[in-house]
């Protein structure tokens, strides 16, 4: 169980964050990995930004069922492999880690500082989410991780339902922040509130449509829905 610190009482006890696209400004490197791993396997056809923007969020083989609707799943699993194996050679080769937005930092450290509970939530590997935090030095303001590796693509519950299980706390007092519709839904799969960020991947429009609780256009903002 976790115990929560002594603070000004918010409204929520748990904050659960995706990863790319709301914490971390990583659509370029994912398009271009995309398609080097297209390339890579001879596919020919090349996605453009907002194709890819589409899919951020999604675990890999799913993100590519989704590019390629009439792929099987053998394929969707190769692409996926692919993808790994073209991310690994861009690290190797000095490819930088992808910016944190504005306000991130700040805000995560204001939130520990507060004594809520930090998550994240992703469709990437628990590796490359090690990596990405450790990079901007975020690593110990998150207290549970739940990634593909560990659970089955958003918008499915469970990344958010682990967490719950493994904190202790409560749906009600649980908030998932993402910039795409599978975190929102997967959000409310789970019981939880949710906020929209409007400067990620998916537009506002499709977001609206999976009705948010809360909406932020700069993480800056997160503060005051969180109750101080």
């Amino acid at each position: 169980m976790i115990e929560i610190k002594s603070c000004v009482q918010p409204l929520f006890d748990l904050v659960i964050f995706d990863c790319d696209g709301t914490l971390m400004d990583s659509l370029e490197g994912i398009w271009q990995t995309v398609n080097l791993a297209m390339q890579a396997q001879n596919l020919g056809k090349r996605f453009d930004r907002h194709e890819v923007a589409e899919i951020v969020g999604l675990s890999l083989e799913t993100a590519f069922s989704h590019l390629l609707p009439r792929a099987n799943s053998e394929l969707c699993r190769t692409m996926a492999l692919a993808y790994k194996e073209e991310f690994r050679k861009s690290t190797l080769t000095g490819m930088p880690e992808a910016p944190l937005f504005p306000g991130v930092e700040t805000t995560i450290k204001q939130l520990h500082q507060a004594g809520l509970v930090l998550g994240v939530a992703t469709g990437k590997s628990l590796a490359g989410l090690q990596r990405s935090l450790r990079a901007h030095c975020l690593e110990p303001y998150f207290t549970f991780c739940q990634t593909a590796d560990s659970a089955p693509s958003k918008p499915h519950p469970a990344m958010i339902t682990h967490i719950l299980d493994q904190s202790g706390l409560s749906p009600d007092r649980t908030l998932m922040v993402g910039d795409t519709d599978f975190d929102i839904i997967m959000g409310r799969n789970a019981g939880v509130k949710t906020c929209a960020v409007t400067f990620g991947c998916h537009n506002k429009m499709r977001l609206e449509k999976a009705m948010p609780d809360y909406w932020i256009d700069q993480m800056t903002e997160l503060p005051v829905i969180l109750g101080y």
